[in-house]
């Protein structure tokens, strides 16, 4: 019994079209957003996730270690609401507004209006797992589904492996994506799916024994605190960084925010003028290197919600900071690798020309070094920086370090973009070994 090109063709796109799209968990986008902008939204996302599949675990990465943090300082703050890494997705996802203006209320300003006593606790308890669930497009069994169809198309990948039976290009390219979508589908299972639509909460008057401190006022202000003849109870939405006895995830610094964003703008502003000069492509080649490098930077957690903001950007995610977003960083980076040495099991296939042969080593390996790195690049400046005061020797660093930060994003690029066009030019000429099926495998439920 012989597979067909049409079956082998169809269960990898349905696997694909499954890591791509349906296993994606996206943020709640702006309520008054029309259906074609939501589209625009997801078809973004979907390039990302065609193009640059690593940068998604690192999102997803995230989210989770934020939910669980979001979800333990609210527990630490009011006990009674027992919060579950399930609200702390949600609250990330931009779930919670303000009932008097719409806005939204992304986590560092939600636990700063718990702490002040700002929020009805009653309120808050009635949001349960359960109602946040039922909001959810996504339940048991449809992420079941998806899940089923790649974990079925991996056993199948290596039982052929096992018994020595090719694997087509396309299905190579496949199953690195079915290994990502994995790990990915892990770390969002308890994320919601598709939500559209917020909870609005209620903002209460500050309460009489928690006012404003003296630091607190002065920094988010710019003044003295006022007299207590001229204090009014107001609902403002505070901004993300509190005095006193502040929980660890609102003690992130606002200078190594500022570092953060200044250093993605630089980058961002490097990489739009080299596009420029070896493209020529003028002003609106610079708009979309702008627009993809920007959702980049997000992944990457360069940019924080405004106070003003009706919903969350599409890529935000709590900033990890310190040794666990050393983690998170490293670990998507070593992810990355791993999902380029996926691309090596065709490293000594039968292609149609030599040609192509080569081209596909060289991108594979190029899928592999680039995570690599950016990982060394981006941990050893770090490191300078925190070895050497003098400030000219972490320029001297950076200077050293751009050429392969600023260049390696489009060659990786380039090399996904050969990946995936060589993968359907192979199909012309398959080895008749590449059809032959594995019977067993038939009787896995699978799309």
């Amino acid at each position: 019994m012989e597979r067909t090109m049409l079956s082998i063709v169809r269960s990898c796109l349905l696997t694909v079209a499954a890591c791509v799209y349906r296993a994606i968990h996206q943020n709640i986008p702006d309520p008054e957003a029309g259906w074609w902008k939501r589209q625009a939204i997801r078809a973004k996302i979907t390039f990302y996730a065609l193009m640059t599949p690593e940068l998604m675990i690192l999102w997803a990465m995230r989210q989770w270690f934020g939910a669980k943090e979001v979800a333990d300082q609210v527990n630490k703050v009011k006990p009674e609401l027992k919060w579950t890494r399930t609200h702390g997705h949600f609250a990330q996802m931009g779930g919670f507004e303000r009932l008097d203006n719409r806005r939204v209320l992304h986590p560092p300003t939600l636990i700063e209006l718990l702490e002040k006593g700002q929020l009805d606790v009653e309120e808050l308890e009635r949001v349960s797992t359960k109602r946040i669930n039922d909001s959810s497009k996504g339940d048991i069994l449809s992420k079941g589904i998806v899940a089923l169809q790649t974990t079925w198309f991996v056993f199948e990948c290596l039982a052929r492996l096992h018994q020595g039976l090719p694997l087509l290009e396309l299905e190579v390219v496949t199953l690195a994506f079915a290994v990502l979508n994995t790990l990915t589908y892990a770390f969002w299972w308890q994320k919601p799916l598709n939500v559209l639509c917020p909870i609005q909460l209620r903002i209460l008057p500050n309460a009489p024994n928690t006012p404003p401190s003296v630091s607190e006022f002065t920094e988010t202000s710019g003044k003295p605190p006022p007299t207590s003849a001229e204090s009014q109870p107001s609902d403002q939405a505070v901004n993300l960084g509190s005095a006193g006895e502040s929980s660890p995830l609102l003690d992130s610094s606002v200078v190594e925010v500022k570092e953060k964003r200044e250093a993605a703008r630089v980058i961002q502003e490097a990489l739009t003028a080299v596009v420029q000069g070896i493209a020529g492509a003028g002003k609106s080649a610079s708009g979309v290197v702008e627009t993809v490098w920007e959702g980049v930077c997000a992944m990457f957690g360069a940019y924080e919600v405004h106070d003003d903001a009706t919903h969350v950007s599409t890529f935000y995610g709590m900033q990890i900071s310190g040794e666990k977003g050393d983690v998170v960083f490293l670990s998507s980076c070593f992810i990355g690798m791993i999902f380029g040495a996926i691309h090596f099991i065709s490293w000594h296939s039968a292609f149609p020309t030599h040609t192509q042969l080569l081209l596909w080593r060289i991108s594979s390996t190029v899928l592999v070094a680039e995570p690599l790195c950016l990982a060394l690049e981006v941990e050893g400046h770090t490191s300078a920086q925190n070895d050497f005061a003098d400030e000219a020797v972490a320029s001297i660093l950076l200077v050293l370090f751009s050429p392969s930060v600023l260049l390696g994003p489009i060659v990786y690029i380039l090399a996904r973009i050969a990946i995936l066009i060589l993968s359907f030019l192979t199909l012309r000429n398959p080895p008749s070994t590449a059809l032959q099926t594995i019977s067993w495998t038939m009787y896995i439920p699978h799309l």
